[in-house]
């Protein structure tokens, strides 16, 4: 594990292998703000189809320009957990699985409110520039501490993924 430090904005840059995972996805463009309605949906239809999933919910950004919170093409995303002879579904119900394969990352993690996350994304996008990385996949939010657990949002803990190149 690598460390950086982006100390203008006080986050602790990490270099970490991402393990290979195949997970259940709902996506398509529109706006951030339906994020958490689109988990809660995913959840749904992996508990209607008896799927269990395993580890916190995600999302996976696909936007290579400006953000625009309004307008954005990104999916959520649930783990899946593999049978006894190791394997996942292709598809729950009408929503289709894939593989994330292995893959190292620059990972941050932020405490705090979904709305300073964009701190966390400028501490990613500098550092990349700082080493001479390209991004090279979807910027992934990990949402390990939020309002499924009843935290506050100051206490919201979230680890923003940029996967890289050389």
């Amino acid at each position: 594990m690598s460390r950086y430090d982006a100390t203008a904005l006080d986050y602790e840059i990490e270099i970490e292998p991402i393990a290979e995972q195949v997970v259940a996805r709902l996506g398509g463009r529109g706006p951030v703000s339906e994020l958490h309605d689109r988990a809660r949906r995913l959840a749904a239809a992996l508990a209607q189809a008896g799927v269990a999933s395993q580890g916190p919910p995600m999302a996976r950004f696909f936007d290579t320009g400006a953000y625009d919170p309004a307008d954005t093409d990104y999916e959520v995303c649930l783990a899946l957990v593999r049978d006894e002879r190791g394997r996942t579904p292709d598809r729950v119900g009408d929503l289709p699985t894939t593989l994330i394969p292995a893959h190292h990352a620059m990972v941050v993690r932020h405490r705090g409110p979904y709305r300073t996350l964009g701190e966390a994304h400028a501490a990613l996008h500098r550092e990349l520039e700082a080493v001479g990385y390209r991004l090279a996949g979807p910027v992934t939010e990990v949402f390990i501490e939020g309002p499924a657990e009843g935290r506050s949002s100051d206490d919201y803990l979230t680890e923003v993924r940029y996967p890289f190149a050389r």
